[in-house]
């Protein structure tokens, strides 16, 4: 047990590589030893040398084991390598082909932008400075050929003169259409303003006419008015008459009314006396009274007829004073109607006038300025 623990210790203390190099050590302990030979020699542990020895194959094995499964992997993957970079140098080869294939058919060498700096044939191949005139390569700098002198000048002349020809009488048709479109419009016009005029007139005449018959209705109805007032006076006057005859009449039959002393006077009363239930005399002075009082009655009806008189006659003059503030007013109203459309005329004679003006105006303006076939001999006579 004991040199099992010295080997254990030297081996941990001298070769082993978890040898505590950190440790401190007694200096006497240490000499001890390793300056005693006999336990330096002798007391070795077999089984601790196997199991190191094992141990160390053990890790051999197993290292092998490691390196001959990192080679295999190694070898597996330079394999693979070597497959993908064969893959990518086929895919290449086909792009390459497929490059060189594309510029060979559609970006040949002539077909290039700058091929004509380096063509061997540009001159045997290049076309003439001019192979008509309708070369592209012929612009405004190259001066050969000038505006209007090409070969197809003429035609394109003609061309030309027949399109204005017919723009030209188009527009003559379109202001011609246009004249007589204002034309009709104030023909139409004309027409609207003679039907107002006549509807004017007409209306005018209408009043005229409803007035004249309303004054002779008015005149009828007023002398039918004074006809029966005459009539209805006639007959009062003569009934008033009949009636004062008849009364005078029965007075004059009456005893008792024309107061006749004998119907009054009897056999047993005196002569001064006489019955009142027979005859109502009166004296001499209620005569002259009676009379009196029926002569204020009468001049007080006279006064009164008088009055109704004047009072009719106002009333007359008053009526004829409005008849003839109305027909005034009438006359003034005429007036003014006759002033409102003599001022309607006026003012559309002076329209009339202005458009009459503004279209002769118009008229010498573009319709005088026309243009004839002199216009159209202009094209293609000149130098140029």
């Amino acid at each position: 047990a004991r040199s099992w623990s010295v080997a254990r210790t030297m081996s941990a203390i001298i070769g082993d590589p978890r040898f505590p190099r950190t440790k401190r050590f007694d200096m006497e302990e240490r000499k001890r030893l390793i300056f005693n030979a006999k336990q330096r020699n002798f007391g070795v542990d077999v089984n601790a040398l196997a199991a190191q020895k094992a141990e160390k194959q053990l890790a051999a094995a197993r290292e092998a084991e490691y390196d001959k499964h990192h080679a295999s992997m190694t070898a597996y993957y330079d394999k693979q390598l070597v497959l993908m970079e064969q893959e990518r140098r086929e895919v290449q080869a086909a792009l390459n082909r497929n490059v060189a294939e594309f510029r060979k058919e559609h970006q040949k060498k002539e077909q290039r932008r700058e091929y004509d700096l380096s063509d061997p044939n540009a001159t045997r191949n290049s076309l003439p400075a001019r192979v008509g005139d309708a070369d592209a390569r012929i612009g405004v700098s190259s001066a050969q050929v000038f505006e209007g002198e090409d070969l197809r000048a003429g035609e394109r002349r003609r061309v030309q003169a027949a399109q204005q020809r017919a723009w030209c009488d188009a527009q003559q048709a379109e202001r011609d259409a246009a004249t007589l479109a204002e034309q009709e419009a104030e023909i139409a016009h004309g027409e609207l303003v003679k039907q107002q005029e006549a509807y004017q007139s007409a209306v005018v005449a209408a009043q005229e006419e409803a007035r004249r018959a309303f004054e002779r209705d008015v005149a009828r109805e007023n002398a039918a008015l004074a006809e029966e007032a005459l009539a209805r006076a006639i007959e009062e006057k003569h009934a008033s008459d009949a009636a004062a005859e008849a009364e005078a009449e029965a007075v004059a039959v009456d005893a008792t009314l024309a107061e006749d002393p004998t119907v009054g006077a009897t056999n047993y009363l005196s002569e001064t006396r006489v019955r009142a239930d027979h005859w109502k005399g009166m004296r001499r002075e209620d005569h002259l009274r009676y009379a009196a009082e029926q002569q204020a009655q009468r001049d007080a009806k006279a006064t009164a007829a008088e009055e109704e008189a004047a009072a009719n006659r106002a009333h007359f003059a008053q009526s004829e004073l409005v008849r003839k503030t109305l027909e005034q007013r009438a006359e003034q109203v005429e007036q003014f109607k006759l002033e409102q459309r003599a001022a309607v005329f006026n003012t559309v004679r002076a329209q009339r006038e202005e458009k009459h003006q503004r279209d002769a105006s118009t008229r010498r303006s573009f319709v005088e300025n026309s243009i004839g076939p002199e216009y159209f001999g202009y094209f293609g006579n000149s130098a140029r």
